[in-house]
């Protein structure tokens, strides 16, 4: 069978195939992870996976990682699975040390939001609210730097390994997206414009030499199936119960209409011009429904395998 690819610029949703029969699933399946398998084994491919916070990233990757034989690179630590790198030990204590950096670095910045509207609401206490305001712009501004220097070193990493590698997140998710909405987005900028031009100018001169994505999937999904998601869950970070904190509630709703124009933006940004798998998790669900997943790798394929690979 021949595999033809859509083209470089596509962006392609995923749909389920209704007609697959309960006896055709095995197959269907273990056949499109073997041609991904074989394929991304022999051709080095960086995939990045974006999207709100609880769209499903992670796992995403996981599956991918175990499905395809690619590595896995992850934003957070996440007990129980991490990094997932074919024989290159060495990284993992960088990339942990990484991870952990900005797993407190986010709890102390979800902390600030939090103060800050505390401090909004005490109305006559101008002090308290200046001072909250500072506090929160530089955990703003320290929570990006955080996460650059995850990902600087994960995408130096990405050539020197075996195979390909997919990875949760990225620079430019960010940058198009999270510091777009901490900038323009809130009742007041999180982000100052001093803060945005300092990660614009990292973004330049470090990450511009750096491996781009050869394929990018974007995650959507309506704000009250991601705040289920994230309850869910349970982290730390975002809160660790059922009552998540109102400054991620914020974000969350903000970062939605981010990413319904984010491909566009890095298009125009000169950033990324590769295919795009765009996923409704609300509609797709790859991690409990088989047919799901099989459309989620038959669609990575088709943006990604050339016509000349054949089965």
């Amino acid at each position: 069978m021949s595999i033809k690819p859509a083209a470089p610029g596509a962006v392609l949703s995923v749909q389920e195939d209704a007609a697959i029969k309960r006896h055709e699933i095995a197959n269907r399946l273990t056949n499109v992870e073997r041609r991904l398998l074989t394929y991304l084994s022999r051709h080095q491919t960086l995939i990045a996976c974006v999207g709100n916070i609880g769209a499903g990233k992670s796992s995403l990757v996981k599956l991918l990682a175990y499905s395809t034989g690619m590595n896995a690179l992850f934003e957070l630590p996440d007990e129980g699975f991490e990094d997932h790198v074919h024989n290159n030990n060495s990284l993992y204590p960088l990339l942990a040390t990484a991870k952990h950096s900005a797993k407190r670095t986010l709890g102390r910045y979800y902390g600030a939001i939090n103060d800050f509207i505390v401090a909004q609401q005490s109305a006559g206490d101008a002090a308290a609210l200046a001072s909250a305001r500072k506090h929160l712009h530089q955990a703003a501004l320290d929570i990006q730097h955080a996460y650059l220097d995850l990902r600087k070193m994960q995408l130096q990493a990405m050539p020197h390994l075996q195979a390909s590698t997919c990875i949760d997140g990225s620079p430019l998710a960010d940058r198009y997206a999270f510091c777009e909405v901490l900038h323009r987005d809130m009742d007041e900028p999180y982000l100052t414009a001093e803060s945005l031009a300092v990660i614009d100018r990292r973004l330049d001169e470090e990450f511009r030499p750096l491996v781009r994505p050869g394929l990018l999937v974007i995650l959507k999904s309506p704000v009250e199936n991601l705040l289920r998601n994230i309850s869910d869950r349970q982290r730390d970070e975002e809160g660790g119960g059922t009552e998540l904190p109102e400054g991620l509630v914020r974000l969350v709703r903000a970062l939605n209409p981010r990413y319904d124009a984010f491909v566009s933006n890095l298009r125009a940004s000169g950033w990324y011009d590769g295919p795009v798998l765009e996923i409704d998790v609300s509609r797709i669900d790859f991690v409990s429904n088989v047919r799901h997943l099989i459309a989620v790798y038959e669609g990575i394929e088709k943006l990604l395998v050339p016509a000349e690979f054949r089965a």
